[in-house]
């Protein structure tokens, strides 16, 4: 065989390798982009920050903070965060805690309720006035 042959083969290898490579690359980096979105939100208003756990899918929204029998120490609620605004319910099934409803429309206040701990009340199940797309509970 001739060096014309070898010097195709070694310049077909070469761009294989490469492309191989490349590929891999962006491919973890494209599992790099999509991972895990960060686990806290922090928000401010009246001169307070508060430290939130974000929900921002179907499980999450559905546990949101019930289940928990103490107040925990290092954050201060859950922020539920909407791709779209509407109007949900939010109710106090196998919540321990008492905690206030911030109702936000972009990050806006357009109103608050409290959510009583079940053993109190029994189910309430409360909603805002108008479409929102976050919703903030926070420990009484």
């Amino acid at each position: 065989m001739n060096s014309k042959f070898y010097q195709i083969l070694m310049i077909v290898i070469f761009t294989y390798i490469c492309s191989v490579a490349i590929y891999t690359t962006w491919g973890l980096f494209q599992i790099q982009m999509n991972r895990k979105t960060p686990e806290w939100f922090y928000y401010s208003t009246n001169n307070k920050t508060y430290k939130l756990k974000i929900a921002d899918n179907e499980a999450a929204y559905a546990k949101g903070l019930s289940g928990l029998r103490e107040k925990p120490t290092d954050y201060d609620g859950m922020i539920f965060i909407f791709k779209e605004k509407h109007i949900m319910s939010f109710w106090n099934q196998g919540l321990y805690l008492d905690l206030d409803i911030f109702w936000l429309e972009d990050f806006k206040l357009i109103g608050q309720d409290s959510l009583n701990a079940f053993y109190k009340k029994g189910i309430q199940i409360i909603a805002p006035s108008r479409p929102v797309n976050h919703v903030i509970e926070l420990f009484k």
